[in-house]
């Protein structure tokens, strides 16, 4: 599993019949000791920008803003019922986060 933050959603006309009625989500994937210490600062991120997003299915209702943690290959179609097609998948939303060392 990957972290990510939620920082838009993807409106497409055209796509493949199985992601109908799926909601796209544009993520900025993280490392988890950054998730962990943007909580610890209640929520400041204050990372650099990625230069690479990802686009996920979105399978539990995530919104923008939300710290989420995402699957990626077939774990990813594995999230929805109906196996779409697909590459990464949010599959829950991080409320906390404790790393002990």
């Amino acid at each position: 599993m990957k972290a990510a933050r939620v920082i838009g959603r993807v409106v497409a006309t055209q796509k493949h019949s199985s992601v109908e009625g799926k909601k796209i989500l544009m993520l900025k994937p993280l490392k988890w000791e950054e998730v962990d210490r943007i909580f610890q600062e209640n929520g400041k991120d204050n990372t650099p920008p990625e230069q690479q997003s990802v686009v996920a299915l979105d399978a539990v209702g995530a919104g923008a803003g939300e710290y989420v943690f995402y699957v990626s290959s077939r774990e990813a179609c594995q999230a929805f019922p109906d196996n779409p097609i697909c590459h990464n998948a949010v599959v829950g939303i991080i409320d906390g986060l404790t790393i002990k060392e």
